[in-house]
């Protein structure tokens, strides 16, 4: 599995959350584990992270969120024209959708997994 040490969780859910940081450190994910509750405090960490040089190896975004959802977080992200090339961005949901399915399938995101999330499903879009 390939070695990641930066993390962003971005999760309006204090359960997905806490459940996910147990689960990444527990396959040895992220020494860094950082936590935004909707996609506009993301795009903040994410302007923070760039200027100090350390932006994250992997997002792990929630479409379901108020305020700003996870889609509305990535055109967002978009437009601020970063090199995201070493940042995996995975899209989480429960929603049974076809639609999201759809819209994720056309988005920048590596994957688009439905939660809860499992050590297999982590350790898919690490490999």
């Amino acid at each position: 599995m390939k070695q990641v040490e930066r993390v962003l969780v971005i999760d309006d859910d204090i359960n997905f959350v806490f459940l996910t940081k147990r689960l990444l450190s527990s396959v040895g994910i992220g020494k860094q584990v950082e936590i935004a509750y909707n996609g506009a405090q993301g795009l903040t960490h994410i302007r923070e992270a760039a200027s100090q040089g350390r932006l994250p190896q992997l997002i792990l975004l929630d479409i379901k969120m108020p305020l700003m959802d996870g889609f509305t977080f990535m055109e967002e992200l978009v437009k601020l024209n970063m090199n995201l090339t070493d940042t995996r961005i995975v899209l989480l949901s429960s929603s049974q959708s076809p639609w999201d399915r759809e819209k994720a399938a056309k988005s920048p995101a590596a994957a688009f997994l439905h939660k809860p999330l499992t050590k297999d499903k982590l350790r898919s879009i690490m490999a």
